[in-house]
């Protein structure tokens, strides 16, 4: 087979494995799931930073609040069923999962205007 040149014998006779060596690092190697990419959005002056944003599925958003007012975050699927982030008060940081493929729409309740959409690949 393809891997049976890279079993050798040692001194003592004894085979390495190499080929089994090789096998397992590589498994190991693609079965790391690769980092996440971590995109900020901003919430400044009752707006996000952004109107869009593309993402890769298991990358993370963080919204991180610059206002000096708390906003509802809410994520809605392109079914219309709404996930509600909770109230984020001044400073803090909210990161909703986006973990399948599709269109979402973010909408703060509290500041109708406050929208903005994502794409998760």
């Amino acid at each position: 087979m393809a891997l049976k040149h890279l079993q050798r014998r040692s001194k003592d006779g004894v085979k390495n494995k190499l080929g089994a060596a090789a096998i397992t690092a590589v498994a190991l190697i693609i079965a790391v799931p690769l980092r996440a990419a971590i995109t900020t959005i901003d919430q400044k002056g009752q707006k996000f930073s952004v109107s869009s944003v593309a993402i890769a599925v298991g990358d993370v958003i963080q919204y991180q609040n610059h206002d000096d007012v708390t906003h509802n975050i809410m994520v809605i699927d392109e079914q219309g069923d709404a996930t509600d982030q909770g109230l984020q008060k001044p400073g803090e940081i909210i990161a909703p999962e986006f973990d399948h493929p599709g269109t979402y729409q973010v909408r703060c309740s509290i500041h109708p205007r406050m929208k903005m959409t994502v794409v998760v690949r």
